[in-house]
């Protein structure tokens, strides 16, 4: 019976999202991309469960169309300045009497691991092995069949905030969605946009988002920081509405259409006609002070970045340097000013579409977008998920597993 894994992206602004099915050579088909207004969420929160359960039901309805399978297996992003990351150890005797090292000690290991004191009101989301020990040797990353009396990880806890996870369960599973995972956003937009080089070398990914801006940072292939940051696109559309006293429909048109976010590459001579914009509208607006505005709220979410950064003592020490992605980099000129706050080279992420089969030209061309890095990177993280159940490690035992204390 064929797995059908479904990515669905809730953003601030829009809900992006992909369904695929997985072949028998584990090759992805998408069987549909879609992307739609999104309802009921704040800077990636549930703010409005009749709002957000209602788009939902309607969004169910329509996978269903798709196939019946396609609300069965949801991989859903979670976002929240709320959502923290801690590092734990784990430690474990090797059962064996011949100290050979077996699926059930790396399994006995990690839940030790989750033996640490959470937040207050708060789940676990993920528990990412950093790195295995054995015998005190430390940068293991696979010890099965390895030889030893003494088992250590060190692992990253995510944790979530229940009063704002729950809920988000709760409208999905009202609206018949079965949830395969839960996933952290900028693990999800890693996932699709970083390679595995990258994230060897040392890496920072940042994904411009509506309402948030997530960052994640990688070193010699393990996960050093995640955090989401309560800043996105959306407030640099809104300071243009203020600053330019027009509507934020007309100011998020003037912010894709003709705004930069570096203000000195524009001429200050330059004007743009709203009527350019709508034709009832009168009067001019400067493209400079235009991108003036753009610039300085940018330029505060890179130092929110940079900070960081500093966290983790990786601030310009990370030779892959940046990679940016989501919605909000699409503007003239992010990549300089990113290269400019950060100090550190920059190129843009696209999903990596290697696993994926897309007849569909429509598909691919929707896929190929640096919007779609996160419903990219949901329907790759349950297909590696469907991989590990299948081949029996029991590193998966269901979604709700990681709820437990």
């Amino acid at each position: 019976m064929a797995t059908i894994i479904t990515g669905l992206d809730i953003g601030s602004s829009q809900i992006k999202g992909t369904v695929v099915e997985v072949g028998k050579d584990g090759m992805l088909s998408v069987l549909s991309v879609f992307r739609e207004s999104s309802e009921g969420f704040r800077r990636g929160v549930l703010v409005d469960a009749d709002e957000a359960g209602a788009k939902m039901r309607a969004l169910a309805a329509d996978l269903q169309k798709i196939s019946k399978k396609a609300i069965r297996n949801v991989f859903v992003n979670i976002n929240s300045e709320q959502v923290k990351a801690k590092v734990s150890k784990g430690v474990a005797a090797v059962s064996r009497a011949d100290k050979e090292i077996q699926p059930e000690d790396l399994d006995r290991v990690t839940q030790a691991s989750r033996a640490v004191k959470l937040m207050s009101n708060s789940i676990v989301l993920h528990n990412i092995v950093k790195e295995y020990f054995v015998d005190d040797v430390g940068d293991i990353r696979d010890p099965l069949g390895m030889t030893g009396s003494r088992l250590e990880v060190s692992t990253m806890i995510i944790e979530g905030f229940m009063p704002q996870v729950n809920p988000l369960i709760k409208v999905l599973e009202g609206a018949g969605i079965g949830i395969g995972g839960l996933i952290f956003n900028p693990l999800a937009a890693a996932r699709a946009v970083l390679s595995k080089k990258q994230k060897e070398l040392g890496v920072v990914m940042i994904d411009f988002g509506a309402g948030t801006t997530t960052v994640a940072v990688y070193e010699e292939g393990k996960v050093l920081h995640v955090k989401s940051l309560p800043l996105g696109a959306a407030y640099v559309t809104n300071d243009i509405a203020i600053g330019l006293k027009v509507p934020v429909e007309i100011a998020e048109k003037l912010k894709t259409a003709y705004g930069s976010a570096l203000a000195g590459d524009i001429g200050r001579k330059e004007t743009v006609a709203l009527s350019e914009i709508d034709p009832r509208l009168e009067g001019e607006v400067s493209r400079r002070f235009l991108a003036e505005i753009i610039e300085v709220r940018l330029a505060e979410i890179l130092d929110c970045v940079n900070n960081e950064l500093k966290l983790v003592g990786r601030d310009v020490q990370l030779p892959a340097g940046v990679v940016i992605t989501g919605g909000g980099v699409k503007m003239a000129g992010i990549a300089e000013l990113v290269k400019r706050e950060l100090r550190l080279p920059v190129q843009m992420g696209f999903p990596d579409l290697s696993e994926f089969d897309v007849m569909n030209p429509t598909h691919k061309e929707a896929l190929d977008d640096p919007e779609f890095a996160v419903a990219v990177g949901l329907a790759l993280w349950g297909n590696a998920e469907n991989k590990e159940v299948a081949a029996g490690l029991g590193a998966v035992k269901g979604f709700f597993k990681n709820f437990l204390p």
